[in-house]
């Protein structure tokens, strides 16, 4: 069992603000430089920013988190 506390710092993708953050990762496996992704809120602009990083705290994108919202379907009349 891999378990691992990391300390990511990165800037926001709405505001440019400095994000700093520590994330508790576990995992069964034990492979080395595995990756993971994970959704982080900017406490500033509140805005969602996605993080793809390594197990060796190497960030290697931040990305605006997409959120999905419903598609209005076209009247009939």
């Amino acid at each position: 069992m891999l378990s691992l506390l990391l300390c990511l710092k990165f800037m926001c993708t709405g505001c440019g603000s400095a994000i700093d953050t520590a994330l508790q990762c576990e995992s069964p496996e034990t492979q080395d430089q595995q990756g993971a992704t994970t959704k982080i809120h900017c406490p500033f602009c509140k805005a969602k920013n996605q993080v793809v990083f390594t197990t060796d705290g190497a960030i290697h994108a931040v990305t605006r988190a997409r959120t999905y919202e419903r598609i209005p379907e076209p009247s009939v009349n």
